[in-house]
């Protein structure tokens, strides 16, 4: 039995992961029906890879707890799955199922390290699927996000200062602060208010004054990270208000100065603090230093070696051999075990979910909707790179977490809370859109000339997400104006016109 456990479960697990990616895939431009069918069948590839590694590893441990472990994991990913799909029908599955994968790929791997660990890991995970559930039912009150641009600044500024006064030194830096036992990393929290911040400053207005007093604050924030010596937060910081600002002024010397200031920095940064200096050298040349500094890169680099294309199978590795493996090197321990393959999948379902998201700011008319949805995915995006790339020695490491998959309990809050906020957007705009058409077309049914001339097609008004990609063009008059607003109040106004 344990034979066929190693040598048969590896081939099922990446040939799940490989079908759950193509099917993402497969639906990110499709319409409802096919996405519906798609949706489907990623709960099944979930629920064959989460009941073939936990029974794997129950059968070679000898212990069964580990596999009634993994169903109960297995029954609160789906059924959060299915509760969003049953309380909101514009909810954006897609974005949900890739949640539960990437979650369910963690939690196998920590439970395979430290089963304790995953305990917890999942029952921060179940506080964040309740998150998830609840928070969509405030959407209608989201138009009043945009107005809190210094409370944001100013919560997010304290935060970062309370670390960095009261926090606790971990590996050099001041990273987080323990209250009633639970420890807490704010970082990863006021990575959201930052982002709401940016995107309600700049949605408003665009002049030089305005955006100096806006990079100011910006700096602040930065400041206070590398000060606490998080220069991993502080640089995905600093690209999403990059990032932001430059989407907003559409100025290509934006970008470019920008990238000037942080390689201007990134050279300060390597002089003004030693670990930086470690961190290069172990990234230029870690075998020099192998019983050191350079330790944990090249067991990680000797782990993804061993995996192979299929992986050495579930608990033939050794993974705990690499020092903070389940939090700052999880991606090397999971190629270790489940291979390249499936490891090059969890990469594609990372740039799924990035192009998922920049499909939904393109769509949203509410500047701050669009603002605030690309800095999410930049935000995800960049700190994935940022952990993936130092794992295999791509670039420098920083020690930022992998979102969902990692342990780390803030890190897995703030990204459900994140991602509950974008899907919670989807459907205010989904539902708004929806109304709107259904005005548009009963008051401007067989009208002749101007907008009542336009026919609206099934497939324009298909919303994305819930059926297809709309037809952008429908909403915009000819001078390429919008006629909808996602902002305004169309249950109570008397025609579309701005």
């Amino acid at each position: 039995m344990q034979a066929y456990a190693v040598s048969y479960s590896k081939y099922l697990i990446a040939a799940s992961m490989v079908l759950y990616t193509f099917l993402a895939y497969v639906a990110l431009p499709s319409g409802k029906d096919v996405r519906r069918t798609c949706e489907t069948l990623q709960r099944l590839c979930i629920g064959v890879f989460t009941i073939n590694a936990y029974l794997t590893m129950a059968i070679i441990a000898g212990d069964e707890y580990l596999f009634t472990f993994g169903l109960l994991q297995l029954v609160i990913v789906i059924g959060t799955a299915l509760l969003n799909r049953f309380l909101y029908k514009s909810a954006n599955m897609l974005m949900v199922n890739n949640i539960m994968m990437m979650l369910s790929t963690g939690l196998v791997m920590i439970s395979r390290i430290n089963h304790d660990k995953a305990q917890k890991q999942l029952l921060i995970a179940l506080a964040g699927m309740l998150f998830m559930l609840l928070f969509p039912l405030l959407r209608s009150h989201f138009d009043a996000l945009r107005k809190g641009t210094y409370l944001y600044g100013i919560m997010g500024i304290g935060a970062l200062a309370a670390v960095l006064l009261l926090g606790a030194i971990t590996n050099g830096s001041k990273l987080s602060f323990t209250i009633a036992g639970l420890t807490f990393q704010p970082s990863e929290f006021v990575k959201i208010l930052f982002l709401l911040f940016m995107a309600s400053a700049l949605c408003e207005e665009n002049s030089k004054s305005h955006i100096a007093l806006l990079t100011g604050a910006a700096l602040v924030h930065i400041g206070i990270l590398v000060v606490s010596r998080d220069l991993g937060s502080a640089l995905i910081f600093f690209v999403i208000y990059l990032a932001l600002l430059f989407l907003s002024t559409g100025k290509w010397e934006v970008l470019l100065g920008g990238v000037l200031i942080g390689l201007v920095t990134a050279v300060l940064c390597y002089f003004l603090f030693a670990h930086v200096r470690v961190r290069v050298q172990v990234f230029l040349d870690p075998w020099s230093s192998i019983d050191g500094s350079g330790y944990q890169i090249t067991q990680a680099l000797f782990a993804i070696s061993f995996g192979g294309l299929f992986g050495a199978g579930l608990m033939q590795g050794m993974p705990s051999s690499i020092p903070f493996v389940e939090s700052d090197f999880i991606f090397a321990a999971i190629i270790e075990e489940m291979g390249i393959i499936f490891g090059i999948c969890l990469i594609l379902l990372c740039l799924n979910i990035f192009t998922d998201f920049l499909l939904l700011a393109g769509s949203y008319s509410s500047k701050f909707y669009r603002l605030y949805t690309f800095g999410a995915a930049i935000a995800f995006i960049f700190q994935a790179f940022l952990t993936i790339g130092g794992e295999v020695k791509f670039i420098p490491l920083t020690g930022v977490t992998l979102p969902l998959v990692s342990y780390g309990g803030s890190s897995v809050l703030a990204t459900f809370v994140l991602f509950s906020t974008i899907g919670a957007i989807f459907m205010l705009q989904d539902e708004r859109m929806e109304r709107f058409e259904k005005r548009y077309e009963a008051e401007h049914a067989g009208a002749a000339g101007g907008y009542g001339a336009r026919n609206v097609s099934s497939e324009q008004t298909q919303s994305y997400g819930g059926g297809g990609d709309r037809d952008q063009d429908f909403y915009r008059d000819f001078k390429g104006v919008p006629i909808y607003d996602p902002g305004r109040d169309y249950e109570n106004t008397n025609h579309f016109d701005v």
